[in-house]
């Protein structure tokens, strides 16, 4: 659900950097180092949408990727947990500089919960189980 929510004002943000497409309050990026939205158009479109969706479906079918598993930082865990819990800590990355640059959203804390729960959810003792690699 999060990645698509995101995908769709992401991709309008990427359309129309003014952000009155999806009416976004006049003078929202006063005290932000951008101009209009498409710069955090593209970032939302990508890490807060195609990057949990990936993690979703990676989580799902457990592909094997041998580019992913080198990088991967946790090689005892498939290479789709990983890229869970690095969406879980970028949302809440996102959410808490959102809230120091723009005005409040009535979404952020819930977003910010669900951040926190997806990074709780990973660490969960059946799930790091279940992603573990077989000795």
């Amino acid at each position: 659900m999060l990645g698509i929510a995101a995908l769709v004002p992401g991709i309008n943000l990427i359309l129309d950097p003014s952000g009155k497409g999806i009416q976004f309050p006049e003078g929202s990026l006063a005290d932000t180092p951008f101009t209009d939205y498409f710069i955090p158009g593209i970032l939302l479109t990508v890490f807060i949408g195609l990057l949990p969706l990936t993690a979703w479906f990676a989580l799902w079918k457990k592909p094997h990727s041998g580019f992913l598993e080198g990088i991967n930082p946790f090689p005892k865990r498939h290479w789709s947990w990983t890229l869970a819990l690095i969406s879980g800590f970028g949302l809440m990355i996102w959410i808490l500089v959102q809230i120091t640059m723009v005005p409040y959203f009535f979404l952020q804390p819930t977003l910010l919960s669900w951040a926190i729960a997806i990074v709780l959810f990973c660490f969960a003792p059946g799930v790091r189980a279940y992603y573990n690699k077989p000795d």
